[in-house]
């Protein structure tokens, strides 16, 4: 038998709600202007009380997605500016070219040697260890992402001063003395909890996107590491099919 999913998740209904009315707007199947449906008929095609709706609906509102009009319902209101979106290419060259023009605040949260988080499918530790950068990036006051940097040793020291200042990939690719011969990313979507919720600026069960880079000699040992989570809204996947 088909189960509900909306009462199989360990979500709170409202938020789902919220989440689901939210990308309706985002789509743009309910357009600047236009009133979203009555309580009453949200709550009978959602199969959810009244109560639900409307904490779903206010949640809408302290965005600034909706706004209630007296006598009328509730009105979508033009979305805010969004930000440059972080585009996911499938070349290393591709991703650090991204990069080069971008200058985004960097927030640090720790600092100091550390090593490897276990779980590796991919390439061997690096003998002299590494030390790890765990930071916020942010645009125009918005953090949307946090990203732990494991780095190995000798080159974190060769070239501390830019890799402290500089987003580390173009850092890199560009100095001769490095070798990179191997290169792979993973991306998988998952939820904020508590603690991302917190420092990225969203509610808990938000989308976030998991990303895992890791760079390899020729030796096949990693060089840099970096898991980084990004907010849903600020990753945007574009490929050409036929390149």
């Amino acid at each position: 038998m088909k189960g509900d999913p909306l009462r199989d998740s360990r979500a709170p209904l409202y938020l789902q709600i919220s989440g689901i009315l939210r990308e309706k707007i985002a789509r743009g199947i309910w357009k600047p202007g236009e009133f979203l449906p009555t309580v009453a008929a949200l709550a009978e095609e959602y199969q959810v009380a009244r109560i639900t709706v409307r904490q779903a609906v206010k949640l809408l509102q302290e965005e600034g997605l909706v706004a209630p009009r007296r006598g009328h319902g509730t009105t979508v209101l033009t979305p805010p500016e969004k930000a440059r979106p972080l585009n996911v290419v499938t070349r290393l060259a591709d991703l650090v070219d991204s990069y080069r023009d971008d200058k985004p605040e960097l927030v640090p949260l720790e600092d100091g040697e550390r090593s490897l988080p276990g779980d590796l499918h991919f390439g061997t530790p690096f003998d002299e260890g590494y030390h790890m950068i765990r930071r916020m990036h942010a645009r125009d006051g918005q953090i949307y992402c946090i990203i732990s940097i494991y780095l190995a040793l000798p080159i974190f020291l060769k070239h501390e001063t830019r890799l402290r200042a500089e987003l580390a990939l173009p850092v890199l690719f560009d100095e001769p003395d490095i070798d990179i011969a191997k290169a792979r990313q993973t991306l998988q979507i998952g939820r904020a909890g508590i603690e991302i919720a917190n420092l990225l600026d969203l509610k808990i069960g938000d989308p976030v996107a998991d990303v895992r880079r890791i760079l390899c000699d020729g030796s096949g040992s990693i060089i840099y590491m970096a898991d980084v989570i990004y907010r849903g809204d600020y990753v945007h996947l574009d490929m050409d099919l036929l390149a």
